[in-house]
Formats: structure tokens, C-alpha cells, sequence
């Protein structure tokens, strides 16, 4: 409004005060008091007033509508099986949420309900205000906004090419950079900074040359748009000056009729900046979609059942089960019960599909052929989220998160307190090392637990595990980081915490699945020996092979 306001002010300075006959000093004073009064406070205090409500009311529905856009595809993505997460990179999926994709749909939701409607409020008055002076001057203006809009629509087109390029490189790029930044303990083991940084000048220059040609090509589009600005300034410029000297305007109204055209290049930029962030938005919009519409190969069914602890006596069977994270399979035709209740051990060479079984026990992967019952149910009749919170889980590399061991502690168990954290510690033997901490449950774990060592992380895992009480187990080389007094330890305890519950146990190390009430032998994904540690380590075969390379030759418990 005031832009506007700006643009007609001359004319109105012209016409009613400079160049009025007749007037008296007095009179000529007041007019223009009475005119910079209303310029000021009817025009300047209330269009300024108005603009700022707007941008308050506008800015409150853009981040609202930007917060929608991020939690969806954070629940989507979260919602995700591990397929998804083999197939995208935290670096790429980063870069979704808090990277150019929103952000470009931030900038253009911006430019279009605040810039652009100002813009089109700017064009429409003018072209009203010049309709009323002379009918080839609105002519000049139509065909300029004609010929500015043909480029913008040639131009969206461009940059929606060129963007499709920048968001993939831009994804690929984070995604390797944020893994050499993950893998920094490693780079410094191995003392490759040097070639880790070519990596990283590599892949900075493959962005940069990237940003150089989308910031060029735009920067070519716009000027097309700035010379036919100067083309049709020019013609306007000459119809100007012919229908002054034929009569039909005044000298004001020539005055105004330029300054509104010079005025108009800047709703025309803005018009333009829409336009680019339109398809860049577009092309960011429709990466979302496609993850958006992203379908779990582990889906959640329609009515889930909830599961009833024990189910049934919470008897697990794997009958007939056969998965491929490929092409090659890694399990074949698995068939086996395991009674509720029963410690049984996973072992056998790497490879050969023991951590495979218990993430298709988890639904963090579904078996292509076969089904793994529950309690007499198939576990795709449960909801995924209700199914693993049945398991305690301790992995062999944990992850802890960047809060206090609390926190970290609490992530299954939220409503804990400290006497339960405590007493899981101290099963755990973690606390032992805790208590010794200056700010105990409070210290900050730094990112992925970096300021403990590994075998702290897998006792603060085994702790995690065993809060909530679960009545199911899985460690997955649990014990692998520690020394042989804290594994032992911990196994005394283990030994009554699952007491009357299953637990399944994934280790290299034969000393810890000796307390297992049964052992499963695999090799190439199939059971090649299924009994008691003394009566497999009895027996020739596999087992007893791995048994002499232990140096355990005979059953621990004797």
C-alpha cells in the first residue's frame, strides 16, 4: 500500500499544489501539510501496521505449516522397516528435514503469501490508476506483465531441472560427508586424516560446482527478464511522449506513468523469485511425497493383535523360514521351537544368520517364506512397536544418545526412578562405575556414548535391557567389550534375572552360552546341531570343533 501510495504521491504534488493557479501562499502551505499528514499517518503508520500484522499471522502459518511437513516425515521415516535405511543414509535423511527441501518450500510459502500478494495488490492499483489517465499506456504495462510472465513460466521450467540435480547431489553429498564425520574415531586409529580430507575437498567441490550452476543459470534467467524490463521502459518511455504532445496526458501524469513502471520492477522480481522457488519447491515437494508414500515391508496389520504375556505359554516357532536381505538367501527352511522359558544360544560362523534370526523375532525384517509364531500367533498379527516391547535387547555395538546416563537409561522404562535405575545397574555391574562419576546419573554420555569405553556402553545396555523387566531376551555379543571377572558377573546375575523367562544369547565367546539350557548350531543359515552345550561338545561336529579352539574341553559347569 504505501509503495503504491509512493508511486501516485507525485502526481497528486504536481497537480494540487506545485502547479494550481490562484492559490495564495497560505493555501499552497496548507495543501501540502494536510497531504504529507496524510502520506504519513493514513498511508506510511497504518500500511507499515497492517504489513507487520500480516508477516505475524503469515510467519505463525508458514512454521506451522513447516513443522506439520517435518513431523510427518520424521513419523513416516521412523515408522520405516530396516530395508528403508539400507537404501538412504542418515546424512541424506538429515538433509530432508533441516536441509534445502524445506527450505525451499519455507522460503516459497513465504515469498508467496507476504511478497507475492503485495506484489499482485502493487500491480492491480497501478494498472487501475494508469486505466484512468489514457488507454495506451495500460496497454504498454499488460503486454510487459504478458511478456514477464511467459519468461517465468519458460524459466520454472529450468529451474525445476536444475534443482532436481542440486537436491541429489546435495543429498548424496551429506550423506558421505556425514558418515566420514561419524567415522572420525576410526579415520585417527588408522591415521588417514589426509586422505579423508581429499575425500571431504572432493565431495565440497562436487557441491560447489553444483550451487555455482544453479545460482548462474538463475542469475541468466533473471537478467532476460531485467533487459525485456528495459525494452518495454523505453516503449512506454516513447508513448508517453506522443500522447503528451498530442494532449491527451499531462506532464504529471507522464512523470507518474514512468515511476509506476520503474516502481513495478519490484513486485515483477518478486513475481520472478515465486516463480524459481515454485519449481524448486515443486521438485522438493515431490522428493517428501515419494518418502511419504514409502511402504513398510514390515506393515503394521489392520486390527493388531495385543499381545498377552505369556501367550499362550509364549512358545516361539520358526516353521519353515527362509529370508534374503538380496538376492542370496541368508536363513533356509529354519524349523524349531523354542518353550517358554528356555535360554537358548545362537552360535556359529559370521555369516551365517544368527543376528538375522532374532531381527526377524524383533519384525525389524519379515520372512519371505515360512511364519515365526508367538504364542500360537503369527507375529505379523501384532503391531511391531507392541511385539519389541516385549523383548529386552542388548546389541553388540549399543547406541547411546547424547544426554545424561539417566536418560539414556530410561528410554525404555520412562516413568523409572532412581532406586530401579540403580538396582539395574547394579545387576548390570554397571553401577560400579557410575557412582565413581562426579555428576552420577546426570554425567553427559557425549554423542553415541563416545566418553565411555565399550564395555561401560555394554553394561549401560544390559541395564537399559533389564529395567523394564521384559519376558523375552536377546544379547547379541553382549559381553564381547568386557574383561572376563565383569562377564562373569554378570552372568551370575543373569542367571537368576531370567529365571522362568526366554533369552536368547548370539556370542563368539562359548563361556557365555554355557549357561544356556540349549544351543542351535548354524552354518550357511541352516541348523546343522541342535542340544545341551554337553551334549554338543560330546559330539563330532562343528560345535565341538569350535569348543577345542576355545580351549574349553569340557563343560564350564563341571
Amino acid at each position: 500500500m504505501a509503495i503504491s501510495a509512493r508511486a501516485l504521491a507525485p502526481k497528486y504534488l504536481l497537480d494540487n499544489v506545485l502547479e494550481v493557479h490562484g492559490l495564495t501562499d497560505h493555501e499552497r502551505v496548507v495543501r501540502l501539510i494536510v497531504a504529507a499528514f496524510t502520506y504519513v499517518f493514513g498511508v506510511a503508520f497504518f500500511g507499515t501496521l497492517f504489513w507487520h500484522l500480516s508477516f505475524r499471522l503469515f510467519t505463525t502459518v508458514r512454521e506451522n505449516l513447516i513443522f506439520s511437513l517435518r513431523s510427518q516425515f520424521f513419523r513416516q521415516i521412523n515408522s520405516l522397516c530396516l530395508s528403508f535405511y539400507l537404501r538412504h543414509s542418515s546424512g541424506e535423511l538429515y538433509s530432508y528435514l533441516f536441509g534445502s527441501p524445506l527450505l525451499q518450500v519455507q522460503q516459497y510459502f513465504f515469498q508467496l503469501t507476504m511478497l507475492g500478494t503485495q506484489a499482485l495488490f502493487l500491480l492491480i492499483t497501478t494498472l487501475i490508476w494508469v486505466c484512468l489517465w489514457d488507454w495506451t499506456i495500460p496497454v504498454v504495462f499488460i503486454t510487459a506483465l504478458l511478456l514477464n510472465f511467459a519468461v517465468m513460466r519458460i524459466t520454472r521450467r529450468r529451474i525445476k531441472a536444475l534443482q532436481t540435480d542440486f537436491q541429489s547431489t546435495e543429498g548424496s553429498v551429506g550423506g558421505y560427508v556425514a558418515d566420514l564425520i561419524r567415522g572420525n574415531k576410526t579415520i585417527k586409529l588408522h591415521g588417514v586424516e589426509k586422505q579423508v580430507i581429499e575425500q571431504f575437498d572432493s565431495q565440497a567441490q562436487i557441491m560447489g560446482r553444483k550451487t555455482y550452476e544453479r545460482d548462474i543459470q538463475g542469475h541468466i534467467e533473471s537478467m532476460k527478464q531485467e533487459l525485456l524490463n528495459y525494452v518495454m521502459f523505453a516503449v512506454l518511455g516513447v508513448d508517453c511522449a506522443w500522447r503528451y504532445w498530442s494532449g491527451h496526458i499531462t506532464g504529471a501524469e507522464v512523470l507518474v506513468s514512468l515511476g509506476a513502471f520503474g516502481t513495478l520492477g519490484f513486485p515483477l522480481q518478486q513475481l520472478f523469485l515465486i516463480s524459481s522457488l515454485h519449481g524448486a519447491s515443486e521438485i522438493s515437494l515431490g522428493r517428501l511425497q515419494v518418502l511419504l508414500k514409502e511402504q513398510s515391508t514390515t506393515p503394521d496389520p489392520p486390527e493388531p493383535l495385543v499381545p498377552q504375556v505369556p501367550l499362550h505359554g509364549g512358545d516361539i516357532v520358526l516353521d519353515r523360514v527362509t529370508f534374503a536381505y538380496n538376492v542370496q538367501p541368508v536363513v533356509h527352511d529354519l524349523t524349531f521351537t523354542i518353550p517358554y522359558g528356555q535360554r537358548m544360544a545362537l552360535v556359529g560362523p559370521s555369516g551365517s544368520g544368527k543376528s538375522t534370526i532374532t531381527q526377524l523375532l524383533l519384525r525389524l525384517y519379515d520372512p519371505e517364506q515360512g511364519a515365526i509364531n508367538l504364542g500360537g500367533r503369527n507375529l505379523k498379527n501384532f503391531r511391531s512397536r507392541d511385539l519389541r516391547r516385549l523383548f529386552g535387547v542388548v546389541p553388540q555395538e549399543p547406541y547411546l544418545f547424547s544426554t545424561t546416563l539417566r536418560n539414556n537409561l530410561r528410554l525404555i522404562k520412562t516413568d523409572a526412578d532412581d532406586a530401579q535405575i540403580i538396582k539395574a545397574c547394579k545387576m548390570a555391574n554397571a553401577w560400579e562405575f557410575i557412582e565413581k562419576l562426579p555428576k552420577g546419573l546426570d554425567t553427559e554420555v557425549g554423542e553415541g556414548g563416545s566418553s565411555l569405553s565399550g564395555g561401560q556402553r555394554q553394561r549401560l545396555a544390559i541395564a537399559r535391557a533389564l529395567l523394564p523387566d521384559p519376558p523375552f531376551f536377546i544379547f547379541d555379543e553382549a559381553t564381547s567389550a568386557l574383561d572376563t571377572l565383569s562377564e562373569k558377573l554378570i552372568g551370575e546375575s543373569l542367571k537368576q534375572i531370567l529365571a522362568g523367562k526366554t533369552a536368547f544369547f548370539i556370542a563368539h565367546r562359548l563361556s557365555t552360552v554355557a549357561m544356556c539350557d540349549r544351543i542351535i548350531v548354524l552354518e550357511q543359515g541352516r541348523v546343522i546341531q541342535d542340544g545341551s552345550y554337553a551334549e554338543l561338545s560330546a559330539q563330532p561336529g562343528l560345535f565341538q570343533t569350535m569348543v577345542g579352539a576355545s580351549g574349553l574341553k569340557s563343560y564350564p559347569g563341571k
